[in-house]
């Protein structure tokens, strides 16, 4: 009776071991479980439909791809395909146990394809009633034909009563309400604040990085703000000018114009 009660103390014993072992096992293979999703920073929402970590396909689960992480590496290598097929991703991230959640948006307005990285249109930027809280990017080759950067000096236009016209035109005063940072085709880290005009679109005359005025073939250059939004990444694209008149339809621009209205990114 008693070595039947000892054996039995024995093999109690020696499952449940064996039961903590596996047990073990059990968390230490979730610990090694990761997850991967992508958020998209503007409104568009993101196109991945296929994952790979390391060259080893991830399991998709609807928006979140699943695989097993390689503790012993400082970052993996994660391609991202869309639903065409086609890779529009490709990063090393470094990637920890659990839920990875990575903000991606297209490289930049002229390059579609992916990249994570921090949110150009801020995490903490909340529009302004009044206000256009923007990023400008340049990438027209005649107003900086060697990618130099430039300024803008932006300048707000009023009403004024023209009798031979009989209607309002526009007039701009002689100081700018504001002249930018340099513009390049870097995003850049601040915005820049234009009040909203219920009547006149703002204008901006064109700079150099000195704030001297850029001249193609002896006139000035300047842009016009034709779009509204309240956070965005806007760009100029290489183009032809494309603003014959002035805001008010009638007055001469006194210089070559461009319509400044391509949206990369908002919120």
């Amino acid at each position: 009776m008693i070595k039947n009660i000892f054996f039995y103390f024995i093999v109690l014993w020696t499952g449940w071991g064996l039961y903590s072992c596996q047990k073990g096992e059990l968390v230490q293979g979730e610990e090694d479980l990761a997850r991967i999703t992508f958020k998209s920073y503007s409104s568009a929402s993101v196109d991945i439909k296929r994952v790979t970590v390391d060259g080893k396909v991830a399991n998709n689960d609807n928006t979140n791809f699943i695989f097993i992480r390689n503790k012993d590496a400082d970052s993996s290598l994660v391609v991202a395909f869309d639903s065409k097929g086609q890779k529009t991703l490709e990063q090393r991230l470094s990637i920890k146990s659990g839920l990875n959640t990575f903000g991606v948006h297209s490289k930049s307005p002229i390059d579609p394809s992916l990249v994570v990285g921090e949110n150009p249109l801020g995490d903490d930027v909340q529009p302004i009633r009044g206000v256009m809280q923007v990023k400008i990017l340049n990438f027209n080759k005649t107003i900086s034909p060697n990618g130099e950067p430039i300024r803008l000096a932006v300048y707000q236009g009023k009403p004024v009563f023209d009798e031979s016209w009989g209607m309002d035109l526009v007039k701009y005063d002689e100081t700018p309400i504001l002249t930018t940072d340099l513009i390049s085709d870097k995003i850049p880290d601040k915005f820049i604040k234009i009040p909203v005009d219920p009547i006149f679109a703002a204008k901006a005359q064109v700079l150099d990085k000195d704030s001297k005025p850029i001249l193609i073939d002896g006139q000035k250059v300047y842009l016009f703000f034709y779009f509204s939004v309240g956070v965005a990444v806007v760009y100029l694209p290489q183009k032809e000018s494309d603003a014959p008149l002035d805001v008010d339809a009638v007055s001469e621009i006194g210089g070559i114009g461009y319509s400044l209205d391509n949206i990369w990114l908002q919120k």
